[in-house]
């Protein structure tokens, strides 16, 4: 069973800046705004977003995007903007008391002629109480045109991968300074946003843990709280269009999905393989996320280039740092061909790429070219004509798609360029190999505390090889061991 969650999660967003006008159609991968909408529905809007939607609608859509969904403005909820009369807003965030709060300032600020408010997850009753004494006490409450809990809080990064972005809950389950409250509260957080997944994807899984531990309390809050979905009046998986969002209304064909299509959701404490996340890699998707900062699938590179001079004659200007954004997804041919191939292969992808663009490049010069005859040969000028503007025809079709070839291998190359750099520098690829070779059961502790002592490689780089170096080790190391690792590292 296929299962995209980037785009189930897209076709949920799209239909939320549409103000939920196509409820009931079938779910597209463009967005739905403008003609076709339902009555009452507007064309341009302004979108208002919290920090962590932010993070959830970057990596899907683009501003171009947002403007085709008839979105002319989008702010942060967190900022002070200004009132925009006759205009209707759509906020996205999450179900915090602040959040409500600043819904309510809105509404009694007046700044926008109405209000589609739509939460990341189910938003309790209180909350939404308070919104509505806020509003009610400034008569402003006339100005609230829907409510919706859109169940979207998770980060679909690509079709089969997605983040919770959560990116301090393993230490708040693990603390043992943590009290319990806080601990529920983590678990809810995981909770509410696996919930979110299943509600987008539209299925009801089958939930395996290891018993005792993290897993098997996440995983048992989890069946507690789709049975109070399934048991709700209104049942979020036999409710929903295909595809996306919550809310009332919709057609059942969701029902059948979710009871005869069971995909088996397996929980794992982290604590289970600790060393994947402090070990380094190899790979190319994996790099680019530990060394270039990948985030949000989104890359900035920095470059050192001379700031302008003031005018002739001036003094030199320092260097100034200048920042190149790179977007890379499942759009990205060579991103998704090549993201799990080991490095050097990866430059070498990135030459032979770059050497069929300049093959393409040429066939259609020389077609261009051939419209000349020889020396002696009897012209057929109407023949010549016709071959020539099927020449043109070609190469002015096939020329979009040679220069976007143009521009990716031209990204990716200066992603490998940034990573060759970031790899002599710290010497990634010996770090590599030795926690390779002590994953492999191997381990040499000398060689671990000569790359510690050595000058390449970062505090962080050291410390995680010499945690991986323990990690893997058969047996607990020994006092003397540890001294000397710590000894290494001071």
């Amino acid at each position: 069973m296929a299962l995209n969650i980037r785009q189930r999660q897209c076709d949920a967003l799209l239909r939320m800046l549409n103000l939920h006008a196509d409820r009931g159609a079938a779910p597209g991968p463009g967005p739905a705004a403008g003609a076709g909408a339902a009555p009452g529905s507007e064309l341009y809007k302004v979108l208002i977003l919290d920090k962590p939607c932010r993070d959830i609608v970057a990596p899907l859509l683009r501003v171009s995007d947002l403007r085709r969904a008839g979105v002319t403005l989008h702010l942060a909820l967190e900022a002070e903007r200004q009132p925009i009369p006759g205009v209707p807003a759509v906020y996205l965030l999450r179900p915090t008391p602040t959040g409500a709060d600043r819904v309510a300032a809105d509404l009694a600020a007046g700044l926008y002629d109405s209000v589609h408010l739509n939460f990341a997850t189910s938003a309790p009753n209180q909350l939404l109480e308070r919104i509505a004494a806020g509003a009610a006490a400034s008569g402003n409450l006339g100005r609230v045109a829907r409510v919706f809990d859109q169940y979207v809080s998770f980060v679909a990064l690509e079709p089969g991968l997605f983040s919770l972005g959560l990116p301090g809950s393993y230490v708040e389950l693990n603390d043992p300074a943590a009290r319990d409250t806080q601990i529920e509260a983590a678990v809810s957080s995981i909770v509410e946003g696996l919930v979110s997944v299943l509600v987008t994807l539209q299925v009801v899984p089958i939930i395996r843990c290891p018993r005792g531990g993290a897993a098997e309390h996440v995983a048992a809050a989890l069946e507690g709280r789709l049975r109070d979905l399934l048991k709700g009046r209104s049942n979020l998986f036999s409710e929903q269009p295909a595809g996306g969002g919550a809310g009332a209304g919709g057609g059942g064909g969701g029902a059948l999905a979710a009871t005869l299509s069971r995909p088996l959701l397996v929980l794992f404490d982290r604590n289970f393989d600790l060393s994947v996340m402090l070990q380094h890699t190899w790979s190319y998707k994996p790099l680019v996320q530990d060394v270039l900062g990948l985030r949000l699938n989104r890359v900035t590179l920095g470059s050192g280039e001379p700031a302008a001079a003031a005018g002739a004659g001036a003094p030199a200007a320092p260097l100034q740092q200048q920042k190149k954004g790179y977007d890379v997804d499942e759009k990205d041919f060579f991103w998704e061909a090549c993201g799990s191939m080991p490095f050097p292969r990866v430059a070498e992808e990135v030459e032979s790429q770059l050497q069929k663009y300049k093959a393409a490049v040429d066939d259609i010069n020389a077609k261009a070219a051939a419209g000349g005859h020889q020396h002696g040969e009897v012209v057929d000028h109407d023949e010549q004509l016709r071959r020539n503007t099927q020449h043109l025809m070609s190469a002015v079709s096939s020329l979009p798609e040679l220069q976007e070839r143009k521009k990716v291998l031209d990204k990716h190359t200066n992603l490998a360029t940034a990573l060759l750099g970031a790899i002599k520098a710290r010497g990634l690829d010996g770090l590599y190999n030795t926690e390779e070779e002590a994953l492999a059961g191997k381990g040499d502790a000398a060689a671990v505390v000569r790359l510690i002592q050595g000058q390449k490689g970062t505090p962080a780089d050291k410390l995680r090889l010499a945690l991986v170096h323990v990690l893997a080790a058969e047996a607990a190391p020994g006092d003397a061991d540890v001294r000397e690792l710590t000894e290494a590292l001071a």
